[in-house]
Formats: structure tokens, sequence, C-alpha cells
């Protein structure tokens, strides 16, 4: 997970500005965890596209971001988050969305971060000559140069095949008093489009119980579904005080 796709990294600021050449989004690119190419390959609904899908947003509250992509059905492989001296272009960050096999690079809009002043060295040449004598004589001046930061930052995302298609929660102790149970895992986001989303659940869907063996919290949810990912599944759920049952295929 990402835990601030806003937060300026100033210390950076230096290797960027010694490696003008060097993309920020590839030097300071983190993979998300979990997320190798074994993992990604095994989980994505198609190969990744010559040219990957490219949008833009402000900077912002990180979980929302990926909620939103989320319900779109794509899951964060990597992030690159960092500050800059230099204009940093987007076709970098676009080629290092080919690099790692992303479906979708989200690029956060570039943000004034303050600046940095720093001494720039000017030599200035003094050149004698005579029959006997030949000198070149330099003397050197160091400038104050004001160099403006920003911050920059890329989202990359996956297309991402569901079992079922809900991001879940454990109950927190208001809902585990009202349920009177410590069990179950709470539907928290659907997937648009997929299995879940066709079968009407809908966020705040307590699971409690899925093919008769009890939920014992969102871990085991999800390992549950994945062990009968394709078949036919039973989910018994609590939503607003009522029991009901829902048949879904994976």
């Amino acid at each position: 997970m990402i835990k601030s796709l806003s937060s300026p990294f100033l210390p950076l600021f230096v290797t960027l500005f010694l490696t003008a050449c060097a993309s920020g989004y590839k030097e300071f690119y983190k993979q998300a965890q979990g997320a190798t190419p074994e993992i990604v390959a095994a989980m994505r609904v198609a190969p990744p596209p010559a040219i990957p899908i490219v949008e833009h947003a402000q900077p912002g509250d990180s979980m929302k971001i990926l909620d939103a992509y989320a319900k779109r059905g794509y899951v964060m492989i990597g992030n690159s988050i960092f500050t800059s001296g230099h204009p940093e272009s987007e076709d970098s960050a676009v080629c290092q969305a080919q690099d790692v096999g992303a479906d979708l690079v989200l690029i956060l809009n570039p943000r004034y971060a303050g600046s940095m002043t720093s001494n720039i060295p000017i030599t200035t040449l003094t050149r004698m000559t005579k029959a006997s004598i030949r000198r070149t004589d330099g003397i050197t001046y160091y400038v104050p140069v004001t160099i403006p930061l920003s911050d920059y930052g890329a989202v990359y995302f996956v297309k991402q095949r569901f079992e079922l298609g809900v991001f879940s929660r454990d109950l927190n102790d208001a809902e585990r008093q009202e349920l009177q149970t410590n069990h179950g895992a709470v539907v928290r986001l659907v997937v648009d489009g997929s299995p879940a989303f066709n079968a009407d659940l809908q966020i705040g869907d307590v699971v409690t119980v899925v093919d008769g063996v009890a939920i014992a919290n969102a871990q085991a949810f999800n390992e549950l579904l994945r062990e009968r990912g394709g078949k036919q599944v039973t989910l018994s759920i609590v939503r607003r005080g009522q029991r009901i049952e829902k048949t879904v295929q994976l």
C-alpha cells in the first residue's frame, strides 16, 4: 500500500539534480508489497499492452485513490514518488509503466515543493602572452542559484482477475457487539462487473459462512475464496440485521 502520495522527499533532490539524465519515475520506483512479477502475471486479466492507459489526478488521499481504481478492477503494483529540481517528462512515467508491465499509469500532477539554493562555480580566464611568457590565470566565482522544486508521482496498476470481486476487512468492535460475534468479514468495496457485483453484494454486508464453513476474519475469507476458485459457492450474509444467502459463481 501507499502510505502517502503527496509527501515531499527533499533529500532526494540532490541525486536527481546531479544525474539530470536519469528518470525519477524509474529511480524511485517502489514495488507494492507482494507484487512480484510472478504474482502479477498470475493475477492479471490479460498480457500487458504495448502502450498503457495514461490518466492524471491531483495528489490526494492515497486510500481513496486506490479504492477508486480497485472498484474498476485495477490493483496497484508499484509507485514512484519523488521531489525533483528539474522537469520530469510524462513519457518517462509511461516508459516505466511499460518496463513493469502496467496496464494503466496514473500520473499525479506536479506540485510546487519549495526551493533550494545552490552555489554554482563560474571560472573566468585571463590570458597573458609575451615573447617569453605564456600564462593563463583563472578566477572562480560562486554564484548562488535558487532552484524551484516539485513533487512528482505516478501509480502503476494492472487489471486483476477476481474470484468474487470484493475487498473485505475484519469486524470492528461496534460490529462485534451488534452481531454478538467476533467472526466474519465485512465487505468494504465491490468491483464493478465482478461476480459479487452481479450477485448484488453490498458494501457493509457481513459474510459469516461460505459453503458451511464459518469465516474467522477477512484473511480466512480470501483464502477460502481462492480454494474454491471457479466453483459455485453459497454465502451466508448479515445485511442490516437480516440474514440472507447468496449463491455466486466464482
